[in-house]
């Protein structure tokens, strides 16, 4: 475990390079599962197990950079693709017996449990992202998705390797509600997690196009807006349901959408209510009630 932040973000790459990364326990479990039905296990299968699982998505899209063959030169972006690239079989294999985060973070009873939130967050947003990007007509939705899933990787691996680390920029945030994530961020590691998240994306050469759609420097770029704006709600909606933020998030996807505020508003708390029945993959204490909203409100707009 790293009890100090380390000399650059390059030694910070190479720490996690040479670390067994870990994937959730509820995600190895269903791999388990799925690698029991043999031949029947399909791509649909393994790819809804990876989506939840932001660290385990992670591996699976390095997993391929990796096996590449040198004639291969089409980027590769989602997580379905990947696996009808590399087959099921292979993938279960490599990944159905990992190191959970349970495991590692077995002494680390609070970075657990904010790792595990900031996973959740990072399928909500994912789930969120997908929807929207549906309704802009998105030349590639998966793409979207898959930038909005490992958006905050960075945040989750520091969490897993650096538990203390963490709890001190979240403790930071919490005496002060005014400060700003990334000055916490620069205060306690030396950099904001957006230059190490760029950073890993760039060195362990995931596709150049989800480093733009994670970069808000391309916020010109709707889809840029897309990832940006679906991170930042499931942000302010894992702290309330009247979380003061919201109603600009729901004003942006709006924005991006063309629907109307309460027609978006609907659906993308439609969305988070489907989001929300993947609790058990991220904690097992009683789930928080899913946000609440009418449909004849949500006709509305």
């Amino acid at each position: 475990m790293i009890e100090h932040p380390l000399a650059s973000l390059d030694a910070w790459v190479r720490y996690f390079e040479a670390s067994d990364i870990p994937i959730l326990a509820h995600s190895r479990d269903a791999m388990q599962s799925l690698a029991q039905r043999g031949d029947d296990a399909t791509v649909l299968d393994l790819a809804r197990i990876v989506r939840h699982d932001a660290l385990l998505a992670l591996q699976v899209l390095r997993y391929l950079q990796q096996h590449r063959s040198s004639h291969q030169h089409t980027e590769v972006t989602t997580v379905e693709r990947v696996i009808l690239m590399l087959g099921v079989d292979p993938l279960l294999k490599a990944y159905a017996h990992k190191q959970t985060v349970e495991e590692l973070l077995q002494d680390h009873p609070h970075a657990l449990e904010a790792v595990r939130q900031v996973l959740s967050r990072a399928w909500h947003a994912a789930h969120c992202a997908s929807v929207w990007a549906e309704h802009r007509h998105d030349i590639d939705g998966g793409e979207v998705q898959t930038a909005a899933l490992l958006r905050d990787i960075a945040e989750i691996l520091v969490g897993c390797f650096a538990p203390r680390l963490l709890l001190r920029v979240r403790a930071m945030q919490q005496m002060d509600k005014r400060l700003r994530s990334q000055l916490a961020q620069r205060t306690v590691l030396g950099f904001p997690l957006i230059d190490l998240q760029l950073t890993l994306v760039e060195q362990w050469r995931l596709p150049p196009i989800l480093k733009q759609l994670m970069d808000e420097h391309h916020a010109e770029h709707p889809r840029v807006r897309t990832v940006a704006t679906a991170v930042a709600y499931a942000r302010h909606s894992a702290t309330s349901w009247q979380d003061a933020a919201l109603p600009d998030d729901y004003l942006a996807a709006a924005e991006l959408t063309g629907l109307g505020y309460d027609k978006v508003r609907y659906l993308t708390l439609e969305a988070s209510r489907k989001a929300h029945e993947a609790w058990p993959w991220y904690s097992q204490q009683e789930p928080p009630p899913p946000p609440a909203f009418s449909l004849e409100e949500g006709e509305g707009g």
